[in-house]
């Protein structure tokens, strides 16, 4: 009776030695690195809205904690963490951040306060956020500088 299965299906008695297909084995790896490369891209943390920071050969990099960043536009516009703010009600959105902040108003004395000014901006926005600044309590400013760039 064997013989005559063997000859009716003669594929069952061979058998085939298992392949390893690699070419799928590739296409996942290479998925799993492109995952890996675009993951890590995104975890660079940006700091206040996108202005055209001036240069400075001085410039310190800036400590990665949670601070009050104050974006102020070439064309006078302020932001707050990326919040737009009217220089009107700075103040007041000074205060109700120093209310979120543990230690409440008490912190605005040791609370650094990055200021992202753009390149562009007149010297009366700067200053105007600075008085701002002040009558919160807020004396300690950080001004975001990019380093200068070697002329090739």
């Amino acid at each position: 009776m064997a013989t005559r299965r063997r000859k009716m299906f003669p594929a069952l008695g061979k058998r085939r030695s298992p392949k390893v297909e690699i070419i799928p084995m590739v296409d996942v790896m290479f998925l799993l690195l492109v995952f890996y490369i675009l993951s890590s891209l995104a975890l660079h943390k940006q700091r206040g809205i996108a202005v055209d920071l001036p240069q400075a050969q001085s410039g310190v990099a800036a400590a990665e904690k949670e601070e009050m960043v104050l974006s102020i536009k070439a064309d006078g516009h302020f932001f707050l963490n990326k919040q737009e703010c009217q220089a009107e009600a700075l103040q007041g959105a000074l205060h109700r951040w120093l209310l979120t902040q543990p230690g409440g108003l008490e912190s605005a004395a040791t609370t650094e306060i990055v200021l992202n000014v753009d390149a562009e901006a007149q010297h009366k926005h700067v200053v105007r956020a600075m008085d701002e600044l002040r009558k919160e309590g807020l004396t300690r400013f950080v001004i975001s500088t990019q380093p200068v760039r070697p002329r090739a």
